[in-house]
């Protein structure tokens, strides 16, 4: 074989393996959600009991077929407040999973709810997502951005992601993806609540973890949220975000 044919056939053999690596791995994110911003005009007591943003870490697990965004244990967020209250501000974070099967189009997501599991199994929805000119690099990666105005569930959210086409995983945080490349970071709201990538590892995830969740009571995405605006409505219009004010 002349030497010229042997390197352009190591060359594309060595291309598809890099290509092959970039689609298995674990990505680590960083949520930092703004506490404050839904908060009414009138909440002073409230916006001065808890602090402006909350950042919590999860990841995500991925294959060229099949993903999985879950939250990655960290020690109880509790904040106590001073003032001879003994206020105790405590943020809790429901325990989620959100598992996606690229190659059947099928996605499970298992959520907790007032210390109950349910899972909510449905087809990965096509997203109208428009992308756009603009690029930036996420952790060494050259990424294209992509919008999205989210009306589904009655809310309105302008939804700003931007995707790596080096990673060609259509995946990406919670249930976000169906892009050509890897969500590296996902803004909610002009900074209501970003998801932003801090690291990859080109690893394998562990035996068992890439798995569909099967624990929980089969519900649909419609009866979960009339579930969750029942509780809002009890708690007189309020969803907390997940937190209890404790006072001694």
């Amino acid at each position: 074989m002349k030497p010229y044919i042997l390197l352009f056939w190591l060359g594309l053999f060595l291309g598809t393996a890099l290509t092959a690596q970039k689609t298995t791995g674990v990505i680590q994110f960083e949520e930092k959600m703004n506490m404050h911003r839904n908060l009414p005009p009138d909440a002073g007591d409230m916006r001065a009991m808890i602090p402006e943003f909350r950042i919590m870490k999860s990841e995500l697990l991925f294959t060229g077929t099949e993903s999985l965004y879950r939250n990655v244990e960290e020690e109880e967020d509790d904040t106590e407040m001073g003032g001879g209250g003994g206020v105790m501000i405590r943020m809790q974070r429901p325990d989620a999973v959100f598992y996606k099967n690229l190659s059947t189009n099928r996605k499970i997501d298992r959520r907790e709810f007032m210390g109950k599991y349910y899972l909510i199994e449905d087809a990965i929805g096509q997203t109208p997502w428009k992308i756009g000119a603009e690029t930036r690099e996420i952790l060494g990666y050259s990424c294209m951005q992509a919008v999205w105005d989210d009306t589904t569930g009655g809310r309105q959210r302008h939804l700003t992601a931007w995707f790596a086409p080096d990673i060609p995983v259509a995946a990406g945080p919670v249930t976000y993806g169906q892009l050509p490349g890897m969500i590296l970071l996902l803004d909610i709201n002009t900074g209501e609540l970003q998801l932003t990538a801090t690291k990859i590892e080109w690893t394998a995830p562990n035996k068992g973890e890439l798995e569909a969740p099967s624990k929980g009571d089969k519900i649909t995405q419609a009866e979960f949220q009339q579930l969750m605006d029942e509780r809002i409505r009890a708690m007189g219009g309020s969803s907390g975000r997940g937190i209890r004010v404790i006072r001694n």
